[in-house]
């Protein structure tokens, strides 16, 4: 299982994270009590920023969480990280619109990729992408999703098996012009990758996720953004599954995105990805 090497990691990490509050109670109180269950795992420092009266003015020693209240949470947060702060962050409840901005504004980057580490219903877990609706769009991308997901797996000492998904099936071909184009796309992007033997473990699934799935495949590639949201939208808040947060795969510093609306186990994750990840670059 993924997750289960990342918590391995975590036992033997030194660093520390930081994790960014929106400023409503609820978000705070989610936020801690996350922080609270990843401090007995063994993660030895974490650190909760938000701008928030009800931040507690003194950290929670036992547990190793202090807190930092700004009013410009995202921008404290990255500043952090580039410092050396802190060794890695997660994005938390903080607004998605304004921490991206940050994001690139801070590492000069036009574009962002995210690959989220997913768990199924019935517990098989993945690396997805992309899952940012403006993610994701050309064949491109999807050689650079694979090769990053791929290169992160072989870092865990796990063998990449790579999905690529697209609109329809290839029966489907000259029903719709963007269906289309899906089906190609997918279909060059793993020639292209076996012929750039970033893996030869790949193959096009073509629109069925569920086969994906059921062959334990390892990294799965969303036909775009658009559909790649939707599917995390629809597994977590609909199909019983779990998110632990999502890498930004394209920067030189270890960033987790969360969901705004994440429950405590995806904070949790997060939090456990980010310190994991840490070691892995150490």
């Amino acid at each position: 299982m993924i997750f289960e090497k990342l918590e391995f990691l975590v036992k033997t990490s030194k660093s520390s994270v930081a994790i960014g509050s929106a400023s409503k109670e609820e978000y705070l109180q989610r936020t801690i009590q996350a922080a609270k269950k990843v401090a007995q795992k063994g993660v030895p420092k974490i650190i909760i920023v938000g701008n928030l009266e009800q931040l507690p003015k003194t950290p929670l020693k036992k547990e190793k969480i202090d807190f930092h209240s700004s009013k410009n949470p995202e921008e404290t947060l990255l500043k952090m990280l580039i410092s050396g702060e802190a060794d890695s962050v997660v994005r938390g409840s903080l607004p998605a619109s304004d921490f991206l901005k940050q994001v690139k504004t801070h590492f000069k980057a036009e574009k962002l990729r995210r690959i989220a580490l997913l768990e199924s219903a019935n517990g098989h877990q993945f690396f997805f992408a992309p899952v940012g609706v403006d993610e994701g769009k050309t064949v491109q991308e999807k050689i650079d999703f694979t090769t990053e997901g791929v290169n992160l797996l072989q870092k865990l000492g796990i063998t990449p098996k790579v999905a690529i998904l697209s609109g329809g099936r290839t029966g489907d071909l000259g029903r719709d012009p963007v269906v289309d184009k899906t089906i190609k796309d997918a279909e060059e992007a793993v020639k292209k990758i076996k012929e750039k033997n970033i893996t030869q473990n790949i193959k096009s699934y073509q629109i069925l996720i569920e086969d994906a799935i059921k062959e334990k495949t390892n990294l799965i590639l969303a036909p775009e953004g658009i559909s790649g949201n939707l599917i995390y939208r629809t597994l977590i808040h609909l199909g019983n599954g779990k998110s632990y947060g999502a890498l930004y795969t394209n920067l030189p510093k270890t960033i987790i995105d969360t969901s705004r609306v994440g429950p405590v186990n995806e904070y949790q994750g997060a939090i456990i990805f980010a310190c994991a990840l840490r070691v892995l670059k150490n």
